[in-house]
């Protein structure tokens, strides 16, 4: 083939293909995100969860510290189970509890 063959123009795409792919695509990420099982929805939920269940750490906590620090009761199981059972009422499954008013 001689040189001053004419050459033939690689052929560009066309501006409105590229933005109906790119198009195409965003509508296909958003459809993704917002069914998916990693939709936004749940996101929010969990994340409610998580605020409520660090909440809830915080009142303990802070009940906790009524009587007891938090970490004494974390370092002592003997003053964590009195905590539990003085406290929270709490017993185990072959005992009976007998709670006493005063009046």
């Amino acid at each position: 083939m001689p040189d001053n063959a004419p050459h033939a123009e690689p052929s560009k795409p066309n501006k409105k293909v590229i933005i109906a792919v790119y198009a195409a695509t965003i509508i296909a990420f958003l459809f993704y995100i917002i069914f998916s099982d990693h939709a936004y929805k749940t996101h929010k939920d969990l994340n409610r969860k998580i605020t409520n269940l660090e909440k809830k750490i915080v009142n303990t906590k802070h009940q906790v510290s009524n009587e007891y620090t938090y970490e004494q009761l974390i370092s002592d199981t003997v003053l964590l189970e009195k905590y539990a059972r003085e406290q929270l009422n709490m017993h185990k499954a072959d005992e009976d509890v007998f709670i006493l008013i005063y009046e």
